[in-house]
């Protein structure tokens, strides 16, 4: 799984730490004075992506890419391919390198012929790109010129001798897919751990191949690929207004995230306009259910030290969190409330001030639960040092959510691209700079005040807009596009950042959707972040990234 190299990665040291802050974002014009010197095609405007569209012949692939990261300094947020006609230049890949601040981002997209789709590969600018490539080979049949990996990314041989694409139909003659090997650490004393597929507690199926001498962990490979629904292929041909159902479910435990995602994707293709009383509740119940996330993740975390005691009041909070939401829209996880242009129905009524105090105490109740478990030494004994993660591997990954913030990075879509409800507020965005398991605990207790505050906020714009408990009546009036069009939805999750790429039939019904769960970019970083560590610390480590299988796998 991981984009990092195999060999000598232990000796790799400082001269890789990137700076502190990023450099200053680059304005609009100036993005698109530099991607209009490409020569490569023509740059427009995309509206409904927030990006400079540009696309480019098959030769001018690596080359666009590289100007994209090297030169405007963005990052690939994902990388799919879509099969969008007949003929020549039916077969299409596209690229989305995501802008901050000032600068918007770049959507690089190439067509290729479907009979003989031949592309080169993003591996050598683009060190992670390889899960991305392996998903477009297995899933519409391109073949990655160069490409160091591939594997298939979810048929693992003898367990799945069929292709199941994600999206599309499954490549003419596709070779019987051989077995996989797990790379092999040898010397002496040196012996192999397999865990799963399937495990002893009630978790998503995923293999992890441990390396070890004695119980110090040399390597990790994790093989994921158990939990894949088809979801992307389940929504496509479906009416676009119906596809909030499917997306609570690409990853369960971040229901609303998903459906956010998924809403404003199909509304920036359809040029909805969505009410603010609806944006504010979208947001109230978004921070709401990061809160309850995050304190899982804390509980989680006590209850692997031992610290029962501790877990028990974090999951504590944690019922207290969904019950609100429960109170909220009928339902703990928040499903069924959001809708393409809006809410599907009204928020409860429920007394604000009644809200706003549990709000409040969440924040402050958390602040002082963990303020009082760190001052254990016991506690801070198994914290402190264990499942470190560099920062200079958290950029090259590249890690998003708490994972990236608590090895120093700055990334937050709240801050960087403002969305929804978030545009106009002020989002402070809690990092810290060790990289290990005390240091993402810390950021989300962070987090979590962070998240109460901007619940808080939003509720009280509701009162001050004399909404009472009724934010809407229902979902908004979408205002229709000129043209049917793609449509890019991102939300900052709690795990990080969330992105839904869809494009819309004539009919109005969906034609392929992209969906890139944050779980696919940081579980690569787990793998490097257990090295060197004791096996009976992995649960530890694991729980401290919390990623999602079935966000990976989808």
């Amino acid at each position: 799984m991981s984009p990092i190299p195999r060999e000598g990665e232990e000796a790799v040291e400082g001269p890789r730490v990137p700076r502190e802050e990023p450099a200053a974002p680059l304005d609009r014009a100036t993005e698109r004075e530099m991607l209009g010197s490409l020569r490569a095609g023509t740059v427009r405007w995309e509206p409904t992506e927030e990006l400079w569209r540009l696309s480019v012949e098959p030769a001018q692939w690596v080359w666009s890419s590289r100007t994209a990261t090297e030169g405007l300094g963005h990052r690939l947020s994902t990388l799919f391919a879509d099969r969008t006609g007949d003929g020549p230049g039916g077969l299409r890949v596209h690229a989305l390198f995501l802008g901050q601040g000032s600068s918007a981002g770049v959507h690089l997209s190439v067509g290729l012929d479907p009979l003989r789709p031949r592309l080169a590969s993003l591996v050598d600018p683009i060190p992670y790109v390889a899960p991305f490539e392996r998903e477009a080979a297995e899933s519409f049949g391109v073949e990655f010129e160069g490409a160091r990996d591939r594997r298939p990314l979810r048929r693992h041989g003898a367990r799945d001798p069929e292709p199941r694409p994600a999206a599309g139909d499954p490549p003419a003659g596709s070779p019987a897919v051989p077995a996989d090997r797990f790379a092999a650490v040898e010397g002496e004393g040196v012996h192999e751990i397999a865990v799963g597929p399937v495990h002893a507690g009630v978790i998503e199926p995923g293999h992890f191949r441990f390396q070890v001498v004695g119980e110090r962990i040399l390597r990790l490979e994790i093989r994921l690929g158990y939990t894949h629904k088809g979801t992307e292929r389940l929504l496509s041909g479906r009416p676009a207004d119906l596809g909030t159902i499917w997306a609570e479910s690409i990853s369960g435990d971040m229901s609303l995230a998903g459906a956010m995602a998924y809403a404003q994707a199909v509304e920036r293709a359809r040029g909805s306009v969505v009410a603010p009383a609806d944006d504010r509740a979208r947001g109230l119940l978004l921070e709401l259910e990061r809160t309850a996330f995050l304190l899982g993740d804390l509980a989680g975390i006590a209850l692997d030290i031992g610290y029962a005691v501790g877990a028990a009041r974090a999951n504590g909070l944690r019922e207290e969190a969904y019950r609100t939401l429960a109170r909220l829209t009928g339902s703990r996880l928040g499903r069924s409330i959001l809708a393409v242009g809006g809410l599907r129905r009204p928020l409860l009524p429920v007394p604000s001030d009644r809200v706003a105090a549990t709000l409040v105490g969440l924040g402050q109740r958390t602040r002082s639960w963990s303020e009082e478990l760190l001052d254990k030494s016991s506690v801070l004994d198994r914290l402190e040092g264990t499942g470190t993660l560099p920062r200079w591997v958290a950029e090259l990954v590249p890690c998003v959510g708490p994972v990236a913030r608590a090895s120093g990075l700055r990334r937050d879509l709240r801050a960087d691209r403002p969305y929804g409800p978030y545009r106009g507020i002020e989002v402070r965005v809690p990092r810290a700079r060790e990289g290990d398991v005390k240091a993402r605990f810390q950021v989300k207790v962070a987090e979590i005040e962070e998240a109460c505050r901007l619940a808080g906020q939003f509720l009280e714009a509701r009162d001050r807009a004399g909404t009472g408990g009724n934010p809407s009546a229902g979902p908004s009036v979408a205002v229709a596009a000129p043209s049917p069009t793609d449509g890019l939805g991102w939300v900052e999750s709690p795990r990080g950042e969330f992105l839904v790429h869809v494009r819309l039939d004539p009919a109005g019904t969906v034609g392929r959707v992209h969906v890139r769960d944050p779980s696919f970019l940081n579980w690569p970083a787990l793998e490097w972040a257990v090295r060197g560590n004791i096996v009976p610390d992995f649960p530890l480590i694991n729980k401290s990234f919390n990623l999602s299988y079935s966000g990976y796998d989808r």
